[in-house]
């Protein structure tokens, strides 16, 4: 081996050492970043409720969000965002049905909440699933099709899911009605 080839070879060799250096420090630095903020798994979608002893079967919006991270999460918001831009509409979703989990929910590791809405409530004047879809579609040209659920964080991260297809199926068919 003469000494040109040595000389390269240690200058591969030292590149390859920073390159090292260089990766080790920016996955260090993503996983310090990482560490600090909330991870929440979040489901909006139409299901149906079927109870023992009932012959009649409920439809409800169901909310799932599941505490993915280490960090306790304190959910204190859960709310509707329809259209783009300008044209945006938000709505906040207040809850009060005994089956459903209340507002602020804390969120261990690992433990999930779940908010139900039901599609028709005896002795109201209008229904969610009539009086939601007008709300979001009187200022938006772009209907039920944008639809998001945002929910909130008590340290200011807020998180923003598309509705599952079928809520948005059953929200456009009582539009439609």
């Amino acid at each position: 081996m003469d000494s040109d080839s040595l000389q390269l070879w240690n200058v591969i060799g030292t590149w390859l050492a920073s390159i090292g250096t260089v990766s080790a420090v920016v996955t260090s630095l993503w996983l310090a970043n990482r560490q600090g903020r909330i991870h929440l798994g979040i489901v909006a979608g139409h299901r149906q409720l079927v109870t023992k002893g009932s012959k009649t079967v409920s439809d409800l919006c169901m909310i799932k969000i599941v505490n993915k991270g280490t960090r306790p999460a304190k959910i204190t918001g859960i709310g509707w965002e329809c259209g783009r831009f300008k044209k945006k509409i938000h709505l906040i979703q207040m809850f009060g049905t005994p089956d459903s989990d209340h507002i602020p929910k804390t969120l261990q590791e690992g433990e999930e909440g779940t908010f139900l809405i039901p599609f028709h409530l005896e002795n109201t004047d209008e229904d969610w699933i009539t009086s939601v879809p007008k709300a979001l579609t009187q200022h938006s040209e772009h209907g039920i099709k944008s639809l998001k659920l945002c929910v909130s964080t008590s340290v200011g991260q807020s998180f923003k899911v598309k509705a599952e297809k079928g809520l948005k199926n059953r929200l456009s068919e009582s539009l439609q009605a």
